[in-house]
């Protein structure tokens, strides 16, 4: 009698975990998208954003790194952070999806929408260009761990689990809503990418390629920035 309802019992803990980590990242998610827009009902929501020193993301950092990580800490598979489960074919990966990023930030100026938002930024770099590159460099690696943990550990996992042929689909998705603030071409893209990383990030129970893929995305950016800075 007990065994036959152990597996009904690991059914719902796992669909409660999914569950969990879903409204979760809904809730962080959803609060940066409120304090991003600037919205002010029924509080200045603002307020998250506030605490940036030297550009790093106080808000981010705790919200989706080091409270989804100390969650995770009992039970965190070590591995998934490290090159153990790589294959040959995985640094090609890595150096394929790099140069594709690459090509996308350069044919950003032929992009409408995408094309006015980060040419606009680009003045920021036109002052002080060494604290403006500290800036981005402190407020990037404030946010990208941990949208990477969330979203392809934290997310990504239980989901796998609770529904093994589509649960993954859930990542894309979230990634793809939170974009909307952007224009539809850089959400399309975000979407795009999301298929590919968090389908490899299922295969390999390893979230550090969709790492380092972003990250050199946002030093692409960076560069793409500077250049285009007045004066650049």
């Amino acid at each position: 009698m007990c065994e036959a309802h152990a597996p009904e019992q690991e059914t719902a803990g796992t669909r409660r975990a999914a569950l969990l980590a879903a409204v979760y990242v809904l809730l962080v998610l959803g609060l940066d998208a409120l304090a991003t827009q600037n919205v002010q009902f029924p509080v200045a929501w603002r307020v998250l954003l506030r605490f940036r020193p030297g550009g790093f993301d106080v808000f981010k950092f705790v919200a989706w790194f080091l409270i989804p990580l100390l969650c995770a800490f009992p039970r965190l598979d070590v591995h998934a952070f490290t090159f153990q489960r790589w294959r040959r074919m995985d640094w090609y990966l890595l150096a394929g999806l790099a140069a594709a990023g690459a090509l996308a930030v350069v044919v950003i100026p032929l992009l409408p929408g995408v094309r006015e938002t980060y040419q606009g930024a680009g003045s920021f770099f036109s002052q002080r260009r060494c604290d403006a590159v500290l800036w981005y460099v402190s407020w990037t690696f404030a946010w990208l761990p941990g949208w990477e943990l969330l979203h392809r550990y934290v997310l990504l996992r239980p989901w796998n689990r609770w529904l093994p042929r589509a649960g993954w689909l859930v990542v894309p998705l979230s990634e793809g809503i939170y974009h909307l603030q952007k224009a539809p071409l850089e959400a399309a893209g975000m979407v795009a990418l999301s298929l590919v990383l968090t389908l490899w990030a299922r295969k390999r129970q390893n979230v550090l390629l969709p790492f380092l893929v972003h990250l050199a995305i946002e030093l692409e950016l960076l560069v793409f920035l500077l250049r285009a800075a007045p004066g650049g």
